[in-house]
Parts: C-alpha cells; sequence; structure tokens
C-alpha cells in the first residue's frame, strides 16, 4: 500500500473487503490526526464480525513508513443502508428474487469442492472445538451443517504446521470395509508424502511413507483383501506418521464426511483400525455422521471411540427448543445468500409472518430453510400481482418437500433397506396417530417409556434425526405426576401441509418470535388459539398434547 495515495485508500478497502469476505462497504470516511490516519468504514449490521477482522488484517497494508493507519468498522445507519441498494419494487418479480432462488438451489449443499457461501458460526463455537487437538465426533441431521463445518475448520488451519486429508464416505460406501480402510489410509499417506520436501528425500522416514504408500495402492489393486493383511499394517502406519510427524513438527488431521454410509455393524471396527493407525500421534479424526445411524462404541469386545475418553461429540442440530434463537440464526443465513444477489433486506421479498413460518417448515435445519425459502419465492411469484412471499407459499413449499424428505430417507438407509422400511412405517404410525386418530400435529413420549423401551424410542428418533419430527421441548414437566417428565415432539409441517393446512386439527404455530397452539379451520379438538409467550404458558399448552404410547412401535424393534 506505500504506494498509494490517502485518496486511493478508501477504493482500495471496498475491493479487499469485497475481495476477501464479499462485504460491501457503504461508505469511507477519512480522519486524519497529527501521527495517524483513521477510515472509518460502515457495513451492514450482520457483516460487522467478519468486517472487524478484514479490517485488522488491512491495517499494516495502509501503514506506510509517513504514517501509521487504522481501519475501524462501523454499524451503518439505516438510512445509509437504503441509499445504497437499488429499490426492489416488484418484489418476488424482481430479476434479483430469481437469482436468489437459483443460489439458495446451487448453494445449500455444501462440499470440499464447494465451500458456504459465507460460513455463519453459531452460538456454541464449534468451529473453534473442532480444530483442537481432540478426536471428535460430530452429528447433525441431513443439512444441519456437519460438512459445512469440516470444509470451514480445514480451510483454517495454518498450512505450514498442519496437513489435512479429506474422506467422503459416499464414494466409497459399495466397497467392503477392509477396502474402506485401504482407501482412508491411501489418502492419509498422500498427504504425508506430498509433505516430504521438508526432510531430506533420502531419509529412512520419507523413504519408509513412500513405500507405505506403494504397498497400500498396490493392496487396492487386488480384487479382495484379507482382513489379516489389512490388520497387519496398523501398526507400520502408526510408527511411519508418528515418526513422520514428530520429525516435521506438523500435527495431522483427517476429516471423514458421511460416516453414516459404512453399514452400522462395521463402523465400531473401522473407527478401531483408524485410531489404532494414529494412536499416541499429534493425529486427529474428526468424523461427521448422523446419530441413529452410527455405532461408534461397542463394549464387547471393546472396539471404537468412546466418548469422554478417546473423542467429544459436537451435535449441530439446531432445534425449535428456543425458536426464536433459531429465527434469528437462519435468517442470518438466508440474508447473506440475499445480499449476494443485491437484496438488502428479508423484508423486501417476504412477509414477516411467511419468515416464522420458514422456521416451522424447516424445523430449524439450515439446509432445508434455504431450500424452502427459494422454493416458497417461486410459489409467490405463480400468483398473480404477489410482491412478497406469504404464508401459504411455505406451506405449498412445504407440502411439496414431503416426498423429497421421504427419497432422502430412502437414501440415508441405503446400507440397510430393512431399516428404510421400518422407518418408513413409523412414519405413517405417527402421521396417523397426529392426525386422525388425535387431531393434533404435536405429542408427548413420557421418559418412562423412554427409559424402559428404548429399542422403540430409537425408531422414533429415527424419524426425528431424518427432520420428519421435530423436538419441541425436551423437558416437559407432568401436571398429574410430580417428578414425572416427557418430551415434546411436533409432526413435520411437510406431513400435513398443501396449498393450504389440513382442516380440522390443532397445530403448534410460530409467530412473533413465540411459539402458539391455534385451530385450524373446522378443527375438531376444542378450546381457543392460546400463545406461548412466556415459558410457563408454552408448558401449559404442551402439557394438553396427547401422549403417544411407544407400544405402537413395539412390533417394529428387530428381536
Amino acid at each position: 500500500m506505500t504506494a498509494e495515495s490517502i485518496s486511493d485508500v478508501p477504493s482500495f478497502i471496498r475491493r479487499e473487503f469485497r475481495d476477501r469476505g464479499n462485504i460491501k462497504v457503504l461508505d469511507v470516511e477519512i480522519r486524519p490526526y497529527p501521527d495517524e490516519i483513521n477510515y472509518i468504514v460502515f457495513v451492514e449490521a450482520s457483516d460487522l464480525p467478519s468486517a472487524a477482522q478484514i479490517g485488522n488484517d488491512l491495517d499494516s497494508e495502509i501503514t506506510t513508513s509517513e504514517v501509521r493507519a487504522f481501519i475501524i468498522v462501523r454499524k451503518a445507519p439505516p438510512e445509509l443502508v437504503d441509499k445504497s441498494s437499488d429499490p426492489i419494487v416488484n418484489g418476488v418479480q424482481d430479476e434479483r428474487a430469481s437469482e436468489l432462488t437459483r443460489l439458495t438451489s446451487a448453494r445449500s449443499r455444501v462440499s470440499e469442492a464447494q465451500p458456504s457461501l459465507s460460513y455463519i458460526r453459531d452460538a456454541h463455537i464449534n468451529l473453534a472445538a473442532i480444530t483442537t487437538p481432540r478426536h471428535h465426533l460430530i452429528f447433525g441431521r441431513r443439512g444441519a451443517g456437519k460438512t459445512a463445518l469440516l470444509v470451514e475448520a480445514r480451510s483454517t488451519l495454518p498450512e505450514d504446521s498442519v496437513i489435512s486429508c479429506w474422506v467422503n464416505v459416499q464414494t466409497l460406501r459399495n466397497e467392503e470395509p477392509n477396502r474402506v480402510f485401504l482407501h482412508m489410509i491411501e489418502e492419509v499417506l498422500t498427504a504425508v508424502v506430498s509433505r516430504q520436501q521438508q526432510v531430506r528425500a533420502q531419509s529412512s522416514i520419507s523413504v519408509a511413507a513412500v513405500k507405505l504408500y506403494e504397498r497400500v495402492g498396490q493392496m487396492l489393486t487386488l480384487p479382495e483383501n484379507e482382513e489379516s493383511s489389512v490388520v497387519r499394517l496398523i501398526p507400520e502406519i502408526q510408527r511411519t506418521i508418528k515418526r513422520f510427524l514428530s520429525i516435521n513438527g506438523l500435527r495431522l488431521f483427517i476429516f471423514v464426511d458421511d460416516f453414516y454410509y459404512i453399514t452400522r455393524g462395521q463402523q465400531p471396527k473401522l473407527l478401531d483400525m483408524l485410531h489404532g493407525c494414529i494412536r499416541d500421534c499429534d493425529a486427529w479424526l474428526k468424523i461427521a455422521s448422523i446419530r441413529h445411524l452410527t455405532r461408534w462404541y461397542q463394549s464387547s469386545p471393546p472396539l471404537g471411540l468412546q466418548t469422554m475418553h478417546d473423542a467429544d461429540l459436537l451435535d449441530l442440530d439446531v432445534t425449535l427448543q428456543d425458536p426464536e434463537w433459531a429465527k434469528k440464526f437462519l435468517e442470518n443465513i438466508l440474508l447473506q445468500y440475499a445480499k449476494h444477489v443485491g437484496v438488502p433486506a428479508l423484508s423486501r421479498l417476504f412477509h414477516a409472518a411467511a419468515l416464522d413460518r420458514l422456521v416451522l417448515a424447516s424445523g430449524a435445519v439450515p439446509r432445508d430453510y434455504l431450500i424452502l425459502a427459494g422454493s416458497s419465492i417461486e410459489k409467490a411469484k405463480r400468483r398473480p400481482n404477489a410482491k412478497l412471499v406469504g404464508v401459504q407459499d411455505v406451506n405449498q413449499a412445504a407440502g411439496d418437500a414431503a416426498q423429497v424428505k421421504v427419497q432422502e430417507l430412502e437414501e440415508d438407509m441405503a446400507s440397510n433397506v430393512q431399516s428404510a422400511a421400518r422407518t418408513l412405517e413409523a412414519l405413517r404410525i405417527v402421521r396417523s396417530f397426529c392426525l386422525d386418530e388425535t387431531s393434533h400435529t404435536y405429542f408427548l413420549i413420557s421418559y418412562r417409556e423412554k427409559e424402559e423401551f428404548a429399542d422403540r424410542y430409537n425408531v422414533l428418533t429415527d424419524l426425528l434425526d431424518l427432520r420428519l419430527i421435530h423436538l419441541v421441548d425436551g423437558g416437559v414437566s407432568d401436571a398429574h405426576a410430580a417428578g414425572h417428565r416427557l418430551e415434546a415432539f411436533m409432526l413435520d409441517l411437510s406431513q400435513f401441509s398443501g396449498s393450504r393446512l389440513k382442516q380440522g386439527i390443532r397445530v403448534l404455530d410460530f409467530a412473533n418470535g413465540r411459539m402458539l397452539s391455534r385451530k385450524t379451520k373446522g378443527a375438531k379438538v376444542g378450546g381457543s388459539d392460546k400463545s406461548g409467550d412466556t415459558p410457563l404458558k408454552l408448558i401449559a399448552i404442551l402439557r394438553t398434547a396427547p401422549k403417544f404410547g411407544l407400544e405402537r412401535l413395539a412390533h417394529l424393534v428387530q428381536k
């Protein structure tokens, strides 16, 4: 920056904020002082955290030998935000609304090759946790952000001191477990061998690493691999990785995505083999999976990763237990997408009630939220003279999503067809209970039954992890039995929504930052609409929900 004059610095700042963080600088004020210059940079409120970091990084680049310079980032006033944006007169009919739909469709699914458009850090600071030297099991429903977290974590690792490798198990799901292990180790050794330039090529550890890499590659050319020959590799792999990392002062991170594609019964053994390869090394496993499809430890014989001892758990699910926080988190994500196509505020495209309904319809799952938002825009565009997305547009989009969720269920369960059929039957039972028997879209599960019939409860949680039901409250006290607690669940909106909400039922809704219970037209259930604007009022609403007995799922439990 020494070659740039003071008048050129604002242009440089605008360009760097755009290139480094996709942040639009709304204004730059120059405030010169005798021994320094301050550049006051105004950005939108949602960009403040990222903008502040970029500003700090640029301070040294705009400082010259004659004068020090500092960037101070501030929230732009509303009038400046409005002034900087092109007006969206026609709402959803504007071309930018169509661009937003295309963007949410194209970028809602994250991969190693295509990271998040703008990673939104959540309240649990998972990004900081996952980059620590500790084994992690990262759980979340489809679309909860597991891959996004892994990709973001990998991008933040310092290249000079860390080796990382990436394995997507989805591409290996048709391989035998022993060959899956060999493919994973080949990726690890590829990363190790690629860093050999830091030691002499003729050193013993370099030679050993290359020979081991070639040996694994040769084994993968065979039509099948005996378990004994694969297992015998583990001590040699461990010695090679340990020596290589120690000599070079490096740390190794192994990112494994979609681990649930491995047959559940084989998962503990595979994790045990991977763990054995890096035991006592500065190397760490980061395994992303769906909880109910994952068995990470077995006690007899002991195999896998034992939580609290070997590995920590990270739960990425944003749930409806705190709908107001979920709303802020999800809207922040959607706003980043909207700003990317030139839409400065969600209110330019969505009614406030539609944004509330999106939270409920998505079950607070980020990917579902983005896809439903885009689909809702398309629904609204088909209405004559429509400018904003309304609640009915969201309902229609949610109804259309029902079949997609069932297809995803079958894909998730591809390694176990019997499990998929069981889950679909469980959905039919729960749906019939809610819509046909009790006319309530929400229901209660007793803690006592949950603990006594854990196998039946696990059938229910299959629906939870697949976003076909959602947890509303994990600890509802029973008004008629002291010390007895229940869990409250809600049927996914896709199961009773289409062109309009199913009539004649009592539903949970979300409006103005609070949950409420209301009756749809022609409801057979009694009582007026009830607001859950306080925790006690919400508990009172949930206590009136029908109790779902787990005996209804008894015949689905594998004997």
